[in-house]
């Protein structure tokens, strides 16, 4: 018997359209303007706190952006906004981090829906300048850059292309199938490795874990945009094992 993601049914139709609206437009932006106005602070405070799934918090704080953002080669360096989120899991709930990937990605979300700019770190922060306050069992396991795009900061988001990251061909696919597909490639993932590939068969759409990039928050950034894509088709998600880290199985209702 196969476990039901709490991702599944966790979102009201309103927020998955307007994530899914989000997707095209979101990339990893590095250099701000400026921090969030009061209305966004307060916006993200409100959306901080619904989307987070079970065993998982985000907690957003101030900064200077100089202490908390190690410089590091060939690395772009966050400058220019002193505003972030904490991304927080509780290390005894199930699937914690995965979970993190799914809510973090989904306050990411949020925020380019307000006009904002953000960036997934989890390696290159100073975590003693993290001023959050950690309860029993949680783990701190990265934070979020957030703030104003400054001009010019938004590239080309480079990017496999879907036959790659597909077993069989994807174009045969049905169109709900493809769209997920299409959702899961433009999803962000640390050094941009993408460390996935998809298979359809069925009423099914299998998300495989890929190298040894496959990290959870990855998978389960990687599960939300595939959930996002489907759109209105019914469906459920369900973890997976081994290298299936997530199967969507459509829902036929004719």
């Amino acid at each position: 018997m196969m476990e039901v993601c709490p991702l599944t049914g966790f979102y009201s139709p309103a927020q998955r359209a307007r994530f899914y609206a989000a997707t095209g437009r979101r990339e990893s932006v590095r250099t701000f303007q400026c921090a969030p106005d009061a209305a966004q602070k307060s916006a993200l405070s409100y959306a901080a706190a619904r989307v987070c799934l079970p065993g998982c918090r985000i907690e957003m704080s101030d900064c200077e952006d100089k202490k908390l953002y190690r410089t590091v080669p060939f690395v772009d360096t966050i400058i220019g906004t002193e505003r972030y989120a904490a991304l927080i899991a509780d290390e005894k709930a199930p699937h914690a981090a995965a979970c993190l990937g799914i809510s973090g990605e989904a306050f990411a979300l949020e925020a380019v829906a307000l006009g904002l700019g953000t960036c997934w770190v989890t390696g290159t922060y100073r975590r003693r300048a993290v001023d959050v306050r950690l309860q029993t069992g949680e783990r701190l396991m990265g934070v979020m850059a957030l703030g104003v795009p400054a001009e010019g900061s938004r590239g080309e988001r480079r990017r496999k292309s879907l036959q790659a990251m597909c077993t069989g061909k994807p174009e045969d696919w049905p169109l709900w199938a493809y769209s997920a597909a299409e959702c899961v490639r433009i999803a962000p993932s640390a050094m941009n490795l993408q460390p996935w590939k998809m298979n359809y068969a069925g009423r099914t759409l299998q998300l495989l874990r890929t190298g040894l990039g496959a990290h959870e928050l990855d998978m389960g950034i990687a599960m939300l945009h595939m959930s996002l894509g489907a759109q209105e088709k019914e469906h459920v998600v369900f973890w997976g094992e081994g290298q299936t880290a997530a199967t969507l199985l459509a829902e036929d209702r004719e």
